[in-house]
């Protein structure tokens, strides 16, 4: 089951992104503002933590984000999860764009990116948006679900998102990150060949950096079994255009979401009708002109 959403691209004189500089100042706004979560929360809540990962495809040296978000606080504005799922409405897509409030946005800054980076070739980074809940059980009260970008279109199965939220796939993720006692980011080598799938979805929606592409959100059509039906899709965006995520090799994130096109003011019937009326007068006074020269 796909719900489908309108295939306009964006308009870039609207696009409102989200680009947060990896400055120290953006580090000291997330202990302010408490944007960071102390771990990374797994798909086994139910609510798992919405996470940045990267990785180099050779070296197998991995890298981590916290981005400040559980899986119910970054859902499209067309999704209302079951009751079991936590049962609210999305606010990630509106047709007025998108630029995350500011209390939440610290969490996408890292200053320590650029250290890991250095170590890397760029070339062999692949990267991924990702976020799950692995707890479904039931039709009608909560069934698995899983976010992530995705640089080719996705439609996995119901099979497939059951096992890319289980704790050997994308809840490696907390794994990794909470033992290292980190709380924004977290280093470290050893990056399973999960990674290389994004843990089952394919290796051809991970992401190079500087690439921007689309996000989806998947649930599955049914608690348990059917495994080879579909799961339920839908690709952030609204009217304007489809949201993109990038991860920028100066190690900006960025949230782009554009905002719809704004109606121009139409002018009221008196104005045309004045501006006809002047532009027959001044036909009329060159026809006089032109008369009383011949």
């Amino acid at each position: 089951m796909q719900l489908a959403l309108f295939h306009f691209q964006p308009r870039r004189e609207l696009s409102m992104k989200l680009n947060l500089k990896m400055i120290a100042a953006a580090v000291a706004m997330v202990s302010a503002a408490g944007a960071a979560n102390a771990a990374l929360t797994t798909p086994a809540t139910g609510n798992g933590s919405v996470a940045l990962f990267a990785f180099n495809t050779v070296t197998r040296d991995w890298y981590i984000r916290d981005l400040g978000f559980l899986m119910n606080d970054f859902l499209p504005s067309s999704v209302t999860s079951l009751s079991g799922n936590g049962g609210g409405t999305g606010t990630r897509t509106p047709e007025t764009g998108l630029l995350l409030n500011p209390s939440n946005t610290a969490s996408f800054a890292d200053v320590s990116f650029s250290s890991w980076l250095t170590g890397q070739s760029v070339s062999d980074i692949r990267w991924a948006f990702s976020s799950a809940d692995a707890t479904g059980t039931s039709t009608t009260t909560n069934v698995t679900r899983a976010i992530t970008s995705s640089a080719v279109d996705l439609n996995p199965t119901n099979g497939l998102m059951s096992n890319y939220a289980s704790s050997g796939n994308s809840g490696t993720l907390a794994t990794f990150f909470n033992e290292t006692g980190a709380t924004l980011s977290a280093t470290g080598a050893g990056a399973t060949s999960a990674f290389d799938t994004n843990f089952g979805l394919g290796g051809a929606s991970l992401a190079s950096l500087n690439e921007s592409v689309g996000l989806f959100y998947f649930a599955r059509t049914t608690g348990t079994g059917s495994t080879a039906v579909a799961a339920t899709k839908v690709q952030y965006g609204n009217t304007t255009g489809f949201a993109t995520v990038t991860l920028e090799a100066d190690g900006d994130f960025v949230y782009n979401l554009a905002g719809a096109p704004v109606s121009e003011v139409p002018i009221p019937a008196a104005a045309w009708l004045l501006g006809s009326g002047l532009i027959g007068l001044a036909g009329m006074a060159r026809r006089r002109k032109a008369a009383a020269q011949a």
